[in-house]
């Protein structure tokens, strides 16, 4: 008998059960408690970035470009859900906060230190800082940045979601396994009932995605999908 198979299975049930007990109904939605949070849905996720990053190091990008074309298709499945999403929460009167990784000096100096041992500098007003073009704030709409994994280390948004009576937060965006995770870890540890949209956020690569929300799913986050979310949204009177 294999003994690590017999743990699975154990494990499997045992946070079954955990399921049960932290969320049995799905999240509660109101235009006045719940806020929409989307993590790094910016152009440094795309794969013309990769691209100019490769041929700017002189790498031949052509060898890449059939994991790069899959890149992009995941990320644009993505993108396409948080922008119905965002529009929807938008009609209904549900305040979306952008966040970004992006630099406070010009020259990236402030970069926090794990994203300046991996070389991500990202100084404001370049390419990579940029909001990609489906899901871009709207003038009165909050915009937060950071230089780090979480949005709550790297930015005063538990203080903002507060002082706004914000109670449950939506969250989609980028990637499940880096940011994303680690701001629905805190955000619930912090007292907010998370509603994690499992199709309107990804990893650089599938597998990273279906292990990271192993990881969230339903302990520190409610999930649902992007049509069962506006099904939802759509009795909410706005």
């Amino acid at each position: 008998m294999d003994n690590n198979k017999v743990l699975d299975e154990f494990v499997a049930n045992y946070y079954g059960a955990l399921i049960d007990s932290v969320y049995k109904e799905p999240v509660d939605i109101t235009p006045t408690e719940t806020a929409l949070i989307i993590i790094d849905a910016q152009k440094c996720i795309t794969k013309e970035y990769f691209v100019k990053g490769y041929e700017a190091m002189g790498i031949d990008v052509e060898p890449m470009m059939t994991a790069l074309n899959q890149l992009e298709e995941n990320t644009n499945r993505a993108l396409f859900n948080i922008e119905k999403i965002l529009n929807k929460c938008r009609e209904k009167g549900i305040r979306p906060f952008h966040v970004k990784i992006e630099s406070y000096l010009p020259g990236a100096e402030d970069t926090g230190r794990l994203h300046a041992s991996a070389g991500m500098f990202y100084p404001p007003n370049t390419m990579t800082t940029e909001f990609c073009d489906e899901v871009k704030p709207l003038d009165g709409e909050i915009i937060l940045k950071k230089t780090c994994s979480g949005i709550h280390v790297g930015t005063p948004i538990d203080r903002i979601l507060r002082n706004l009576h914000v109670k449950n937060v939506i969250v989609v965006g980028f990637y499940t396994d880096q940011c994303v995770s680690t701001s629905v870890r805190d955000l619930s540890d912090l007292g907010y009932a998370v509603d994690l949209i499992e199709d309107a956020m990804t990893a650089m690569s599938e597998e990273r995605h279906i292990k990271a929300l192993q990881g969230i799913q339903k302990i520190y986050a409610n999930s649902e999908t992007t049509q069962e979310l506006l099904a939802r949204l759509e009795n909410i009177e706005s």
